[in-house]
């Protein structure tokens, strides 16, 4: 009998738990009614207003309420409603823990924007970078490379902004065309490279890439903890450039990038199954096509996120996301997503899809991996409608929450199948559809990176991230002009890609040179061979082309007007110019009689008369010694044979 009761007891204290009790929380049994879910409704604090002394109220499939966040509406006729309202709490939330295996009802995404457009100029791809890297952020780097020279040798680099933006050039240009040592660029036996070469020399850029300097490190700004305040001014210059991108309604990503570096420097990381693994963390927010926006680059506990009361992976997506107009989309992957920061983006209009791993999904009861075969998925929906949960097999189960896509409309995707050998049709939901289309921002973005990275060793760090920014503003650049190109319907071949955007770059800072003259298009083109023809050993008979106008009167390379007037009064001798100036204060030079002057031409007729007669050169001193006339030459030879 004692036995019966404590049956009937157990019974009845199973039926009233909670979904989030603990010996609940895991089940794997598929063989459950996964459409009831018995919930507990909690009126925490109700006994600070309430004397009755009754037991919680507990009905099936109500949420429960708390004290903490923001409220949410209920309808008016239930009975936890009629509770509230009878029995007001300050600051209660509405946690909605029951999930029901039923399809979610979407919303449509964003689409492109196909225009109109306003007018459009297509900029230069220098004018591009410029917004990203500008003339002050050069001549600032100039000034503390200086300062840091000077309190480290007491000499003078006198560096210059010009030359700050000829050792970007050269970094830009070694990205492009890789040799496998720095020194080769230089190289003397016909290998180097003539537009580096040609534009600083290889001491002169060794010497200012190991001295770069972004701010005065002697005098460090008190209570300053941020870790990479070496190169705080590029970063940030970098960052309000993509700030100022204009946002649209729009599907964006979230990620991680890494800024690759091996050796010591604060907050390197180690990401795993990353191309480069260590480095320094970089949480960037793309657009859909790879145009980054926006980023912050991880600290540790002194990264700048306002509001960490999530976590981490969701204090990095709310910090990324101020700047994006309410109705977008957000993607990111399982580090990120969890339950509470999907609710808070809802909050503040704006949704979001991604992966999240099963601990952090509860009372959501999908079957077992085992028991899903390729092509089948699982969808369950919160009691709210508000988000769904969807687990999908393809060649491994995946679990994505969305409050934007549902499963339905599925479609048909081609995989390969080892067992069959061939190609197969698999379903596959609309929510794995979506942010497989959208989720890949960051990857095109550090794919075009990788493309033309500047890798060289170095063991600064401030250099590499230095490097980093300078190849990001680079590419970010080149989508920007791109997609204006796009929007005036160009064709693609027309379009530049991104190397040879990246070479039109170079080219305009290397020719801050005051040494070098601007290259055109079809000089740089033929560069290589007329390095070639340099190289080799000239005819005999070889006289060098005369330069054409556009040289003449371009001003490089040549004597300044006022050269010898400034000589002369620093007390050099005129005679001492290799090329006097005719324009100058000197005399000029005489001229010859007009009886020499009649002379020669005289001799230059006679010597055309004696080469037409077909003399040998013996005959032809002999007859200047001897005769000197063309009669007394026709004695010598009166048949004119040579």
């Amino acid at each position: 009998m004692r036995r019966a009761k404590l049956n009937a007891k157990a019974i009845e204290i199973l039926a009233t738990l909670s979904d989030n009790s603990d010996l609940d929380y895991g089940s794997d049994d598929s063989d459950a009614d996964r459409t009831w879910h018995p919930q507990k409704v909690k009126i925490i604090g109700a006994s600070d207003f309430s004397d009755s002394g009754e037991e919680d109220i507990v009905t099936e499939n109500e949420p429960v309420v708390s004290t903490s966040g923001e409220n949410q509406t209920l309808s008016p006729s239930s009975p936890l409603q009629q509770q509230i309202d009878q029995n007001p709490l300050p600051n209660a939330t509405i946690l909605n823990t029951g999930w029901t295996q039923k399809s979610f009802i979407g919303k449509p995404l964003p689409g492109n924007n196909f225009g109109p457009y306003l007018p459009i100029n297509i900029r230069t791809p220098f004018d591009y970078v410029k917004t990203y890297l500008s003339d002050k952020h050069f001549e600032e780097a100039a000034l503390y490379t200086n300062m840091y020279v000077m309190s480290k040798t007491g000499k003078e680099l006198k560096t210059t902004a010009n030359e700050i933006q000829i050792m970007y050039g050269v970094h830009a240009m070694m990205s492009v065309f890789k040799y496998p040592r720095l020194k080769m660029y230089w190289d003397s036996r016909g290998m180097g490279f003539g537009p580096i070469s040609q534009a600083i020399t290889r001491d002169r850029f060794l010497k200012l890439r190991s001295c770069l300097h972004y701010v005065d490190i002697n005098n460090r700004p008190a209570g300053n903890n941020n870790r990479f305040w070496k190169v705080q001014p590029i970063i940030d210059q970098v960052r309000n450039a993509c700030r100022n991108i204009p946002r649209l309604v729009d599907c964006y990503s979230v990620d991680e990038q890494m800024i690759p570096f091996t050796g010591r420097c604060p907050s390197r990381q180690y990401v795993k199954n990353k191309p480069r693994p260590t480095g320094l963390k970089n949480f960037v927010i793309t657009t859909s096509k790879g145009e980054v926006i926006d980023f912050e680059i991880y600290q540790g506990v002194d990264t700048p996120f306002q509001d960490k009361s999530l976590g981490l992976g969701p204090a990095v997506v709310l910090h990324l996301s101020q700047s994006i107009p309410q109705g977008s989309v957000l993607f990111f992957d399982r580090y990120f997503t969890t339950v509470p920061l999907l609710d808070r983006l809802l909050n503040e209009g704006l949704m979001a899809t991604g992966t999240i791993m099963s601990n952090r999904l509860r009372n959501v009861h999908f079957s077992q991996d085992k028991k899903f075969q390729r092509g089948v998925w699982e969808e369950f929906t919160r009691c709210d409608n508000q988000i769904s949960a969807t687990k999908w097999k393809d060649s491994k189960c995946v679990t994505l929450i969305s409050n934007a896509t549902g499963a339905e409309p599925h479609s048909v995707v081609k995989r390969w199948s080892k067992t069959e050998n061939k190609e197969i049709e698999v379903p596959c939901p609309d929510v794995v559809k979506s942010y497989n289309q959208y989720m890949g921002g960051v990857d095109i973005c550090d794919q075009q990176m990788e493309c033309y990275r500047t890798w060289i060793k170095s063991r600064k760090w401030t250099l590499k991230v230095a490097l980093h920014f300078i190849d990001l503003s680079i590419v970010n650049a080149w989508m920007e002009y791109r997609e204006d190109a796009q929007k005036l319907l160009k064709r693609k071949n027309e379009i530049m890609d991104l190397m040879n955007f990246k070479i039109a770059v170079a080219r305009e800072w290397l020719t801050k040179s005051p040494n070098k003259r601007a290259l055109s298009s079809e000089e740089s083109n033929s560069s290589d061979t007329e390095e070639n023809q340099m190289t080799t050993q000239r005819p005999q008979n070889y006289r060098a082309p005369v330069p054409p106008t556009n040289k003449v009167k371009d001003g490089f390379e040549h004597w300044p007007e006022d050269s010898l007037t400034e000589m002369s009064s620093h007390g050099i001798p005129p005679s001492s110019s290799k090329n006097p100036n005719p324009s100058s204060s000197l005399k000029p030079k005489p001229q010859p009689p007009k009886e020499y002057v009649q002379m020669r031409n005289d001799r230059f007729q006679e010597n055309k008369e004696i080469l037409r007669d077909g003399l040998t050169p013996v005959d032809r001193v002999r007859s200047r010694q001897q005769f000197g006339t063309k009669q007394k030459l026709n004695e010598i030879n009166p048949e004119n044979k040579p």
